[in-house]
């Protein structure tokens, strides 16, 4: 969204940086709750997003005009409940952003805003089955009296059109409007997915730290499919096979990306594990090396591994 005399507003973004101009992260505590974007009625808003073509058209009262903007960036995810949105929205002055919150039992949604000095927003709206979403808003620094009727229309999975109409109090339009198309931007996965996932593969190298340690980078429901080994499900059972394998036997090795692809908030990975095996028994070292498929997934609390298979490999 875009908001002010040039700049109007985008309604969807978020608080923590992917890639573009957003520099600080907020963090908080899901408190081992497991999240999905699924559940959440904003859900398609989910994403970073740019105005399509830097066009952006208007009138504030000098006819109407279509204008450039570019570097316009907006994130937006939901917080740390199903029923919540919070947008940022940086690229030309005023930046700001902007809070949804919707009412599962009244189908009402509660939108808060703010951008620039003095631009503050509060209004109430609906969202319908498709996710198209339509509020009436009232701005200080507009005329007494007034508000602006927005509808975000979805034209695709990856576009949507907002504009924002004002209004005086018995509901007739004043003629001043702004509007454009907002398309999402690709995440790229070697600058921003990858280090994460490197991160969390070090974690899995690591055996000098608590199996409670390792045990944060895998989701609840975590599948864990080792040779030899029967199937682990779930951070509890895995848990225990983990504090197992331990008793019998350290091993120095190291996780591999060969291969990532992104689907929405699924990563793939094909990978491989190198190593030596040192058992506790007094046995001689082994080496050894696995073939691996993991599938990541990504909510607000960051990537977590959902499903790892391994396998044996031959030695090179």
């Amino acid at each position: 969204m875009i908001h002010g005399k040039l700049i109007i507003t985008l309604a969807t973004c978020c608080f923590f940086m992917f890639s573009g101009a957003q520099q600080t992260a907020i963090t908080y505590a899901l408190n081992g709750r497991d999240t999905a974007a699924s559940n959440n009625p904003f859900a398609k808003f989910i994403g970073e997003w740019t105005l399509k073509g830097d066009s952006w058209t208007q009138n504030w009262g000098n006819g109407t005009e279509t204008i450039k903007i570019p570097g316009h960036h907006t994130v937006s995810a939901q917080i740390n409940t199903d029923n919540s949105l919070l947008s940022i929205i940086d690229g030309p002055e005023p930046n700001g952003h902007i809070f949804w919150s919707y009412n599962p039992n009244t189908k009402e949604v509660r939108h808060l805003s703010s951008f620039g000095a003095i631009r503050a927003g509060i209004g109430q709206g609906t969202l319908n089955e498709n996710g198209d979403l339509s509020l009436k808003i009232v701005f200080e620094g507009e005329p007494e009296d007034t508000y602006r009727i927005y509808n975000y229309t979805w034209l695709t999975i990856d576009a949507y059109h907002m504009r924002s109409m004002q209004y005086t109090k018995d509901g007739s339009p004043t003629g001043l409007f702004y509007e454009g198309t907002f398309v999402r931007l690709e995440k790229d996965v070697d600058t921003e997915v990858k280090p994460q996932i490197e991160a969390i593969l070090k974690i899995l190298d690591n055996n000098e730290i608590a199996v409670e340690e390792q045990l944060k980078v895998y989701s609840e429901n975590v599948v864990h499919m080792a040779p030899g080994s029967a199937v682990q499900i779930g951070k509890e059972a895995l848990g225990k096979y983990l504090t197992e394998q331990r008793q019998y036997g350290t091993a120095d090795m190291k996780h591999e990306i060969i291969e990532l692809e992104e689907y929405e908030d699924i990563i793939i990975m094909r990978g491989q594990v190198s190593g030596t095996y040192y058992p506790k028994n007094g046995t001689p070292p082994v080496a050894f090396r696995t073939k691996n498929l993991f599938v990541f997934e990504t909510t607000t609390g960051g990537i977590t591994i959902q499903k790892v298979i391994y396998n044996n490999s031959p030695l090179e």
